[in-house]
């Protein structure tokens, strides 16, 4: 079964752009919307309709359009580089299996357009998933040291990158913010994903790698064969292990910092750090506890 084309995925969401945004419309909507191949269930759905006192819906109508022509050169990179011949199978088969994708583009420079696509989307439905629609935001006690580095930071990055929150040790408390740049990601580290739900999809993830060609004839070798088993972060929703748990840090939100995400009517060129502020009210909490929660089962 094929994904619908990105032209019906883009008219899907072009649909979302242009309706008044009652809740009753807008659940509407994004029902269509998923009904039509876009798979909204990684994020609460209402953000697409702008979050009060944080980005508006212009900038988030710019960023599912990003997440859109990401997915769509993913699909053509997939569709047309024999290198990822096998990761086509399994995508089609299974499911996208990000983790894998992610690991072996990493460790090869051939492959370094696949890998930056597949970190971007990964890292852009992680940044989605951490919002909340909701007004109320209450800061547990343990984040709130982190808010001034959190601007400090954003204020100082030149060029786009990636802001994380992250759980650096044993203790809840041992907290701490990171930054990476272009596609850098801490989501994927020793092939495992970490700090979010393995078996989540992400914003937008098509069921299939797109391909309009039939299953190809060839058939692979026997030790690959056996490699097209239902992919890791398919069987099982755990996301780390105790034994990388303190090696590596492992992140509990993240702010997109480049500059399609936020410039517009509500933010300027030199307006990051208010920027940042404003993502800071408005993070789901309660999702940012839980993630550090189970850092530390």
């Amino acid at each position: 079964m094929s994904r619908p084309s990105t032209s019906l995925l883009r008219s899907a969401f072009k649909a979302t752009s242009s309706i008044p945004r009652s809740g009753v419309q807008a659940r509407t909507l994004l029902n269509a919307a998923s009904r039509s191949g876009i798979n909204t269930s990684s994020i609460d759905y209402r953000i697409l309709e702008g979050v009060n006192n944080f980005l508006p819906k212009e900038n988030f109508d710019r960023l599912q359009e990003w997440q859109l022509g990401l997915w769509d050169r993913l699909q053509g990179e997939v569709n047309n580089n024999p290198a990822l011949a096998e990761t086509k199978q399994k995508w089609d088969k299974y499911g996208l299996d990000m983790t894998d994708l992610i690991s072996s583009t990493a460790r090869d420079r051939n492959l370094t357009l696949a890998y930056n696509y597949a970190a971007l989307l990964l890292n852009n439905s992680f940044f989605l998933e951490s919002l909340t629609a909701e007004n109320t935001h209450q800061v547990p006690s343990e984040f709130r040291d982190l808010q001034e580095k959190v601007e400090a930071y954003a204020e100082g990055i030149v060029g786009g990158g990636w802001l994380w929150i992250v759980r650096c040790g044993d203790s809840s408390s041992d907290l701490d913010v990171i930054p990476t740049f272009a596609s850098g990601t801490l989501l994927v580290t020793q092939r495992s994903q970490r700090g979010r739900e393995g078996t989540l999809p992400l914003f937008a993830e098509p069921p299939t790698s797109g391909s309009t060609e039939p299953p190809s004839s060839t058939s692979l070798e026997p030790s690959q064969s056996d490699d097209l088993a239902a992919p890791l972060n398919k069987r099982s929703s755990r996301t780390f292990t105790n034994s990388n748990r303190i090696q590596y840090p492992s992140p509990l939100a993240v702010l997109n910092l480049h500059e399609h995400a936020y410039l517009g009517g509500k933010y300027g060129v030199w307006d990051k750090k208010q920027y940042a502020s404003d993502w800071w009210k408005s993070l789901d909490w309660r999702k940012v506890q839980k993630r550090n929660a189970e850092n530390g089962a």
